[in-house]
């Protein structure tokens, strides 16, 4: 389990009833057309198990929210926590309590009650990635349908977000030992069949709590490698729904026969450092260097077709964590990089292996050539080393191959976080990057344990200039989702995915032939 820190007490009272979602429910069920084709990445974006517990791909939920559900959902419209699987909840202090929905149950059959979440939760924390489980100090089932989850800090808020990922989702406690192969949830679909690297069928699940909002027969989820192949799987015929990237956009707005949705999110590509005894960038004047090197503008014209925001920190301006005192800390100045790296004892430049995502997707080989190229001016000299999305955690991340990231960093559904999960204290990133840091967490602790949104908002701009002040990442553009489908098979309205690794959504859709 986590490591308890003791705070200053704040009482943190947020009720969510079941009403809020009685506007989104169907009126009935037709079950009309097919079933989606939905084209998804298996060999880059699936670690080939359906146990939560075991999962080490953040995408892996992509699938995987269609078979469990999760616990909490997020009003994509508000960005705030609303009843899923529990029906409302109740935050206050280090109690975050959780009452479910009466008459649900697991596609065997079984119940989805408090002790089967209790259940479920425990087993999910087993898995080291999802450590916002770990201020989870113990759960009482209160009664069959109340679980109480005692917390050991008072950052429940970002569990409560939580709670609607990964970490929240319900798997059914008779299929522990066999959920890698046959998951069984309950959610809106139920597993049918698996291929590795090729399928994951899904068929539609009678049962499920809010009816009406899937009304259509199954999911297969089609290998269809990100990049220019999804867009032509699409033109082909082959899928009816992806996911793709800005270079694509003006190729898909343009064809009569294509739908495109778009969504805004704070999901950003990055460059990471890794900051462990032994690499470069353990001395913040090559970081700075790095910084000064890496010309974000033209990475986002070039790799997002300049339909990105150019990042100057980890949140848009927008955002109430965005701090305007640091937009201008690193003009690109490769000069100024020259300079700065002659002072950290480099003058001849260094050399470094850059990690980027495997699997020949498109935006990521634009990005790391660029940033190669970019910095091989200044005298880094970096060579690329491709590793599969399925393997990072482990191989970037555990082994420690290579001393940068080169990639996309996924957004937080509570703001502070994107601070606290790559800087904050016993977080998976900052363990294995080397980049705890006790300022940082100092603060992100008080922006998620205080009841003041105005308190939240400034400790997180002040994290923002720590974070600049010491380089401790290059942030470079934040990332729209771009989905497409075909119109002559969907109907409906889908919803483009609010980050690189969340479901989209599907609960209006509808298919329109039938096959």
């Amino acid at each position: 389990m986590g490591m308890s820190r003791k705070r200053a007490a704040g009482v943190m009272a947020f009720v969510v009833g079941s009403a809020v979602l009685a506007a989104c429910s169907g009126a009935g069920s037709t079950n009309a057309g097919s079933s989606l084709r939905y084209g998804y990445d298996l060999s880059a974006q699936f670690t080939n198990t359906f146990d939560v517990s075991a999962s080490t791909g953040d995408c892996d939920q992509i699938a995987l929210f269609y078979i469990y559900d999760t616990l909490l959902h997020v009003d994509h419209a508000t960005g705030k926590a609303i009843p899923g699987l529990a029906a409302s909840y109740e935050l206050a202090g280090r109690t975050l309590t959780l009452h479910l929905r009466p008459g649900v149950a697991f596609t065997d059959g079984s119940s989805v009650d408090a002790a089967a979440v209790k259940a479920a939760l425990n087993q999910n924390n087993k898995n080291a990635q999802l450590t916002s489980l770990d201020i989870i100090g113990s759960i009482d089932v209160v009664d069959p349908l109340t679980v109480r989850l005692n917390l050991t800090n008072d950052t429940g808020i970002q569990l409560v977000y939580a709670l609607s990922s990964r970490d929240g989702m319900v798997m059914s406690p008779k299929s522990f030992n066999t959920a890698g192969k046959q998951p069984v949830g309950a959610g809106p679909f139920k597993f049918s069949a698996f291929n590795p690297g090729a399928s994951i069928k899904l068929v539609r699940n009678p049962a499920y709590w809010d009816k009406g909002t899937y009304d259509f027969p199954g999911i297969t989820f089609t290998q269809t490698s990100t990049g220019p192949p999804a867009v032509s799987a699409l033109k082909a015929g082959d899928v009816d729904l992806i996911r793709f990237e800005a270079d694509s956009l003006k190729t898909l707005e343009h064809d009569p026969a294509v739908d495109v949705v778009s969504q805004s999110t704070e999901a950003y590509l990055q460059f990471q450092f890794r900051t462990k005894q032994g690499s470069p960038f353990t001395n913040p004047l090559v970081r700075q260097a790095v910084r000064y090197a890496i010309d974000t503008k033209q990475i986002n014209d070039i790799v997002q077709g300049g339909k990105g925001e150019v990042a100057t920190q980890a949140l848009p301006k927008g955002s109430p964590g965005y701090n305007p005192d640091i937009a201008n800390a690193y003009p690109y100045d490769p000069a100024k990089a020259k300079d700065l790296l002659t002072q950290a004892g480099y003058p001849n430049g260094l050399d470094f292996t850059m990690v980027i995502p495997g699997g020949n997707i498109a935006n990521m080989e634009q990005q790391g050539a660029l940033i190669q190229d970019q910095l091989k001016k200044v005298g880094i000299r970096a060579k690329i080393e491709r590793i599969l999305g399925t393997d990072i955690a482990t191989q970037y991340y555990i082994a420690g191959k290579g001393d940068a990231f080169g990639a996309a960093h996924l957004a937080n559904k509570f703001y502070p976080g994107v601070y606290y999960d790559q800087w904050g204290k016993f977080q998976f990133v900052p363990i294995w990057n080397g980049a705890q840091r006790d300022d940082i967490d100092s603060l992100m602790i008080d922006a998620q344990s205080t009841t003041d949104p105005n308190r939240t908002a400034q400790d997180t701009k002040d994290a923002a200039k720590i974070v600049s002040d010491q380089a401790l990442e290059v942030p470079i553009a934040f990332m729209p989702q771009f989905m497409a489908y075909d119109k002559a098979r969907v109907g409906g309205t889908v919803g483009a995915q609010t980050d690189i690794c969340d479901p989209p959504n599907l609960t209006q859709l509808r298919m329109k032939t039938k096959g």
